[in-house]
């Protein structure tokens, strides 16, 4: 009945839906749906926007359902400060997740009203779209109203990365609402509106026990224009050994910046940090501003001569092409490699940098290539032996569960379970070498785990059959057929088997050396 006064624009109905909803009390589904749709066909705009202050909550959240459907922003904007957590949130995603650029400039306060609606006491819905609302407004007075937003100390941590992304994006247009993706743009926010909002709470929250926090107010930080106190202050908190490294570097990124001169004097000592992460971003830092030159090249020769960090000598060995004295020192390294006498972890580096100083040395040119020659006439396991350590297993974690052509994932589990389609990881680490790893991927057929191998076998009696072999126990065999029954046989009864076959592809043909290198690195990592 609520269905059909909706579809015949019932004018009279409306104190029959009202009584409906309320004795409902929200709890029916079907009848809230009802009641609404009754509403959608009876009720104008205005009409629902006087149960503002119903007493049934119920009924407050049945008016701002319609609203929502007759795009009533206007009326909406009356419930976005309901003392009900359920009818403010419904009302601030009917406004923001219905709007378009032409509702805002039609309905400007319902834009203003959702920016408005920021508290650290609001519920989540609430404050997501209120922060967008600020983040579209781009004034002082929104940049403002989220920096007080940041200082609650009962904020969650979702909120105050989302919060201060807001405030990272400031500078930038962009075409997707950072909401839910739709196409709805966002224009640059004043700058000088954010550099007159940001205070000490981002400072403070620059050093946050959370490492995505700090990270995330210093990408902040780097874009407003800090005095000179403040630049020293952050100079402080990069020769400051008791602050994280994942913070130290940020610091560093912000000096260069924001003052070069600084920057280039803080850079130089660092590169005699303790810390062999800090000394790399240093190193890096300095090498793209140009600035350094000569403190830059000690350190990287020192760091080629002494350095006991993996990480570290991967990264020196590829700034070697910075160096005057680039050719001779890969040469050497080069002579070492072909000797032996250079780790497995940093031979790929050596390859790599040695290839690309080679394109202006022929001398560097024609020792890889007898390098090569060598190489590509052993085993495969040596070929691919520089793959065999030194690996980025964050990097391999990606490739196992992102690269479109491998496709690690969707044949291997990581943990034991039924109907997989190629043998679980579980544990892998714990029973195989990292040779035995590598060699699962530059040569899958050469060991096929049991159960996972496709054999032909010719009976004695004429028959052929194929399936999977899984097992291979004294005087019989079991197969897996294609319709998952399992067939045993004794040896009296085989004429002959194939070898099995494994169905991992080849992947040599789909991911390069230093991708080979990642993803063993992560496969060592499962324990």
């Amino acid at each position: 009945a609520g269905i059909a006064c909706g579809k015949l624009n019932s004018k009279n109905a409306l104190g029959a839906l009202e009584e409906l909803i309320v004795s409902a009390e929200n709890k029916e589904p079907l009848l809230r749906h009802a009641g609404v749709t009754g509403l959608v066909g009876v009720a104008s705009p205005r009409e629902l926007e006087t149960f503002v202050r119903h007493p049934s909550e119920a009924m407050r959240i049945a008016a701002v359902v319609s609203l929502r459907r007759l795009k009533g922003f206007k009326e909406l904007t009356s419930f976005i400060n309901d003392a009900s957590p359920q009818v403010m949130s419904d009302a601030v995603r009917a406004i923001y997740d219905e709007a378009d650029a032409q509702t805002f400039l039609a309905y400007p306060k319902s834009l203003s009203t959702v920016a408005g609606s920021l508290d650290p006491q609001h519920p989540p819905a609430v404050n997501v779209r209120a922060i967008a609302a600020n983040r579209r407004l781009g004034t002082f007075a929104s940049a403002k109203r989220i920096s007080r937003f940041l200082a609650s100390p009962s904020l969650s941590r979702a909120l105050r990365i989302q919060a201060l992304y807001a405030f990272e994006s400031w500078p930038q247009a962009f075409q997707l609402d950072p909401i839910d993706g739709r196409y709805f743009p966002v224009s640059a926010g004043d700058m000088d509106a954010l550099n007159a909002a940001i205070g000490p709470e981002i400072w403070a929250l620059a050093n946050d026990d959370d490492d995505k926090i700090s990270r995330q107010a210093i990408a902040v930080l780097q874009r407003i224009n800090p005095d000179k106190a403040k630049l020293n202050q952050a100079a402080g908190f990069v020769f400051d050994e008791k602050q994280r490294n994942v913070v130290r570097k940020e610091w560093l990124r912000l000096l260069r910046k924001w003052d070069l001169t600084l920057f280039t004097s803080v850079g130089v000592q660092v590169l005699s940090s303790k810390s062999p992460v800090l000394r790399m971003v240093a190193a890096q830092e300095l090498t793209e501003a140009e600035r350094g030159g000569s403190a830059v090249d000690h350190y990287l020769l020192a760091t080629l001569k002494n350095s006991t960090d993996t990480v570290e000598l991967q990264q020196a060995i590829k700034m070697i092409p910075k160096l005057t004295s680039k050719k001779y020192i890969i040469e050497q390294l080069v002579k070492d490699l072909i000797a032996g006498r250079i780790s497995p972890e940093i031979q790929l580096e050596v390859l790599e940098t040695a290839t690309t100083i080679s394109r202006d040395s022929p001398g560097l040119k024609m020792q890889l290539e007898h390098y090569n020659n060598y190489i590509n006439k052993q085993d495969i396991m040596t070929r691919y032996g520089v793959a065999l350590k030194g690996g980025n297993a964050e990097k391999g974690n990606s490739i196992f569960f992102g690269h479109a052509q491998a496709q690690c994932s969707r044949c291997h589990a990581l943990k034991q379970i039924d109907k997989q389609v190629g043998p679980s990881l579980e544990g892998i680490a714990k029973r195989h070498s990292r040779e035995y790893l590598l060699q699962s991927i530059v040569d899958p057929q050469a060991k096929i785990t049991q159960g996972y191998g496709i054999v032909t076998v010719q009976l004695t009696d004429g028959r052929t059959i194929s399936g999977t072999l899984i097992s291979k126990e004294g005087n019989r065999i079991t197969i897996k057929l294609p319709d998952n029954s399992l067939e045993n046989f004794a040896a009296s009864e085989l004429k002959s088997q194939s070898k099995p076959i494994g169905t991992m592809p080849d992947l040599k043909t789909i991911l390069n050396l230093r991708q080979v290198r990642d993803l063993v690195a992560y496969l060592a990592t499962l324990n």
